[in-house]
């Protein structure tokens, strides 16, 4: 369940990659790409930008996620729940106005994104009727629980009021909290229906790896003595970190590879 960085072999020249013919014809044609990530997986493409063009990106879907994006350098991508999503790379030429027509598509990556668990409930077996206790804030801004509706797994972090509330809709069926997201984003693990036993997640203090603030997380076994088989529930953890500027926020499995930050974890603005 570790996270990978990877980084794909995309030259920053598309004369490169280009189908061939394309650049006899003298017109740029769209490359398309296929990509497999778990939940929690982070993807770096390479782009093709220069002092003339940058590269905007654009998100189909809702199981990837960009977390960090120079329009002239690369974008990271992260896997946040199971489906498809749909990546588009444009190119725009820096004195054409910024309008759709103004935007060359040159490259669509199509994802795939699965759970890291082995499914251990299928699709409809839970129990509808089950209530679903509203998560309970402690230390500040940390929720906890084992039950939830949100059978999907889901690893990221919330930076908007929006998702914020379409979330706790989705799992709980309550409003959600108010939180001020111009200056926290939230940690969300959610290990969904998939999970293969209970878990205590732990969310660690953040770090930073390039352009990225890492958030770590663990899972710890806690021991059961079951008289059948384990039907996960939908257990999850959240918890809301300050942000900082110029920075990509994602949550990771597995420790920080750098030194953590100082002031207890929390980065200067």
């Amino acid at each position: 369940m570790s996270v990978l960085l990877v980084t794909q072999a995309f030259a920053t020249d598309w004369d490169s990659i280009l189908p061939p013919g394309s650049q006899l014809s003298g017109q740029l044609e769209v490359v398309s790409t296929k990509m497999e990530l778990t939940v929690g997986e982070t993807l770096l493409l390479p782009l093709p930008g220069s002092r003339s063009y940058s590269c905007p990106v654009e998100v189909d879907g809702d199981s990837v996620r960009v977390v960090a994006h120079d329009i002239h350098e690369s974008v990271t991508l992260q896997g946040v729940t199971p489906g498809k999503s749909t990546v588009r790379i444009f190119r725009k030429f820096w004195q054409d106005p910024d309008v759709s027509e103004s935007y060359q598509l040159v490259q669509v990556v199509d994802v795939t994104v699965t759970s890291s668990f082995r499914e251990s409930l299928l699709p409809g077996q839970q129990d509808d009727t089950q209530k679903i206790p509203i998560p309970v804030q402690k230390d500040g801004t940390e929720w906890e629980g084992y039950l939830s509706r949100q059978s999907e797994e889901l690893v990221t972090v919330i930076t908007e009021g929006k998702e914020w509330t379409a979330l706790w809709q989705r799992a709980f069926g309550v409003p959600a909290p108010e939180i001020d997201f111009e200056k926290y984003g939230v940690a969300c693990v959610f290990l969904g229906f998939q999970s293969d036993w209970l878990y205590s997640i732990h969310l660690e203090e953040p770090c930073i790896e390039g352009d990225l603030l890492i958030i770590p997380y663990d899972l710890m076994e806690i021991i059961l003595e079951l008289e059948g088989p384990f039907r996960a529930s939908g257990q999850y953890r959240m918890k809301a970190y300050e942000k900082k500027k110029g920075f990509g926020m994602i949550v990771q499995h597995g420790s920080c590879k750098e030194k953590e930050l100082p002031n207890n974890g929390l980065p200067e603005l």
